[in-house]
């Protein structure tokens, strides 16, 4: 080969390394870890009822993530989660599943998907499909990490998803299986909201639950955790508000209002001695659950106080229950901070429940405070209510469920972020992610429907949140 045929070969090869080069260099890999160190201080969940007693524990809490941005239309998305507490304790993280158990350690995949914006040319268009956070704004219907395949439209005037949700394990390294409730049931949800005015929008939303599985039959033998319901329910809600939960610096007045039909049938069995079913009870359910929430901030003063009610109806037919992929977990305040909706000491749930609320939050770039009051009352003093905090029983007299009383105060630090893509979610940054001091602590004073005698409850929580990019 000749010297001018060697030269138009190595240009050859040149010019084709320099594709290769281009092509390996559209996927951009971005990687973090969120690390929390936490104390936290529990009192007796039995209200010193039953000899209980107040229980402190030490954990960490280690999340490493990965975003891979394949090419302009496919991403990919890891986060996992190793949990080290000194001792048996319950996982507080907002996005796992309902199971109110003790636990020690464990690793857990978080999440795992695919995303694909190239279905249509519509702006802000995209399918993600495999295990990943499901999350509405006010965390009462769906907000946990799911086995799912969603569709999502996200524009500056329009929002509308859909999408399938069916949980096929838990993905923990302890062999802690899926709660019951969760176990052979498959979800179909969507969701439609549009701006009527600049930031006020108005929408609906839908989400229907089905248990694949039939209960077994009166007479049969169940395991030791056994699946003991068998529904079909449907969630039918309206909504408006003007960025009411929105992370960013709150509007001189945000307002949130909701309601919520919901309808369907379930089967409840019974287990008796010796691991026998023994009864199977039947129960349509119409019941209603509604929310109205306000926050004022007058003269752009960094201060803001705000009131919601919350009612869930009780008692046979009208009585309410949430959806079973709810984390009730937001930043309902006004700053930065996500917070039990219904008091963190008692951990309640919509259903059989009125809860009045008043706060009060304060505000800056580093700072941020909230002091929150709340009333429980049941809506049918006969019927229990769900309270994961708290496992005493009502009495089924009395209506006074108690009162409660949350502080939370935040110290922030700057983090070095470049990507700016890898909070929890990887959904696109709305504010820095930043390292942060954080205490919190919550009071729960029982009513009358606890009976005489219940003590206080409280949980206090000392947490060191840091990021590393």
């Amino acid at each position: 080969m000749n010297r001018k045929n060697n030269k138009r070969v190595l240009v050859c090869v040149l010019a084709a390394g320099a594709g290769v080069h281009q092509q390996a260099s559209a996927i951009d890999i971005n990687a973090a870890v969120r690390a929390i160190g936490s104390y936290q201080l529990d009192g007796p969940a039995d209200l010193g009822l039953l000899g209980g007693k107040s229980e402190d524990n030490f954990f960490l809490d280690v999340a490493p993530r990965v975003l891979i941005q394949i090419d302009n239309s496919w991403t990919g998305y890891l986060r996992g989660r190793a949990f080290l507490p000194t001792g048996s304790v319950v996982d507080t993280a907002d996005t796992q599943i309902n199971q109110q158990r003790k636990v020690k350690s464990f690793v857990k995949l978080d999440e795992a998907w695919l995303q694909y914006n190239g279905l249509t040319n519509y702006p802000g268009e995209s399918v993600r499909f495999g295990h990943q956070l499901m999350r509405q704004n006010d965390t009462t219907w769906i907000s946990q990490d799911a086995d799912a395949a969603q569709w999502v439209v996200d524009t500056t005037l329009l929002k509308a998803n859909a999408g399938i949700v069916h949980q096929f394990s838990s993905y923990r390294s302890d062999g802690i299986p899926l709660p019951a409730s969760q176990r052979d049931r498959l979800y179909g949800f969507a969701t439609f909201s549009r701006d009527w005015s600049t930031e006020h929008s108005i929408g609906v939303r839908a989400l229907h639950a089905s248990d694949l599985k039939n209960l077994p039959g009166v007479g049969s033998t169940v395991s030791e955790s056994p699946k003991l319901e068998d529904s079909n329910l449907t969630w039918i809600g309206l909504f408006a508000e003007n960025r009411y939960f929105e992370r960013r610096r709150s509007k001189p007045v945000a307002y949130w209002a909701d309601v919520t039909y919901l309808s369907g049938n379930t089967n409840v069995a019974t287990r008796g001695s010796g691991g026998f079913i023994n009864n199977i009870r039947p129960q349509n359910i119409s019941a209603v659950a509604s929310t109205v929430g306000v926050r004022v901030r007058p003269f752009e003063f960094p201060v803001a106080f705000g009131s919601a009610y919350a009612y869930s109806g009780g008692g046979g037919k009208s009585q309410y229950q949430q959806s079973g992929l709810q984390g009730n977990v937001t930043n309902f305040t006004g700053t930065p901070t996500s917070i039990y909706l219904y008091n963190s000491a008692l951990g309640a749930e919509l259903g059989n429940l009125r809860v009045a609320t008043a706060y009060a939050s304060y505000r800056t770039e580093l700072y941020d405070a909230s002091l929150i009051y709340q009333n429980f009352q049941k809506d049918d003093a006969r019927v229990a209510i769900t309270a994961n905090r708290v496992v005493a029983a009502t009495n089924g007299t009395s209506r006074d469920v108690g009162n409660g009383v949350d502080f939370v105060l935040s110290r922030y630090f700057r983090t070095l972020n470049t990507s700016g893509k890898l909070t929890d979610g990887a959904d696109v940054v709305r504010q820095e992610p930043m390292s942060t001091v954080r205490l919190r602590a919550s009071i729960f004073d029982p009513g009358k429907a606890y009976g005489p005698g219940a003590d206080l409850n409280y949980r206090v929580t000392l947490e060191t949140i840091l990021w590393w990019f």
